[in-house]
């Protein structure tokens, strides 16, 4: 069994980009931040995951605030892995990940990903040498996964990649990552 959601955190490093994102290119929103309860100024080693998931919806409303909220949430996990891949944490893993390639990749995409929480946990199915399904047991921000994922991917060598969700349930999200 996995970590209950009331035990989920989510690190620093997340937040930090988070911060660096509104603040290069939505200042105001941070007003917003702090309204949510998050120092900006002060970040604390970890906050639950619900913290991430408010934090997250206001960046994601305040960055594109004509898109679907899915989308939305797709584009500010885009945008983020591109400051997350600027803390020390991030850009340790993005440097580990380009070295050893998007099939790799899926072998440690747990690991990944608990570079920034303590509870992801996945499944991967490979149906070829560039498409995979992937389960992960994220329910609160799945669309953020979703850009997190494609840039991610994109960022490493896969070309041509698209990441679809293809199930969301109260257990997790499946997502469909293909590439040239």
């Amino acid at each position: 069994m996995g970590v209950p959601l009331s035990e989920r955190v989510v690190f620093s490093s997340v937040f930090e980009s988070c911060v660096r994102l509104l603040a290069a290119k939505k200042p105001g929103a941070l007003e917003q931040v702090r309204a949510a309860g998050l120092n900006p100024g002060k970040l604390q080693p970890a906050y639950p995951a619900e913290t991430w998931r408010s934090i997250s919806r206001i960046a994601a409303r305040a960055l594109f605030p004509t898109e679907s909220p899915e989308r939305a949430d797709f584009l500010l996990g885009q945008a983020f892995m591109d400051q997350y891949a600027q803390t020390i944490i991030g850009g340790a893993l993005m440097a580990t990940l380009r070295i050893i390639g998007p099939r790799r990749a899926f072998s440690r995409v747990s690991r990944s990903f608990r570079t920034s929480n303590n509870y992801m946990e996945d499944r991967v199915t490979a149906h070829g040498p560039s498409d995979y399904e992937l389960w992960l047991n994220e329910t609160l921000v799945p669309y953020v996964n979703q850009g997190v994922l494609q840039a991610t991917l994109t960022a490493i060598g896969a070309r041509g990649c698209t990441i679809d969700v293809v199930a969301l349930d109260a257990e997790g999200v499946t997502y469909r990552c293909r590439w040239e």
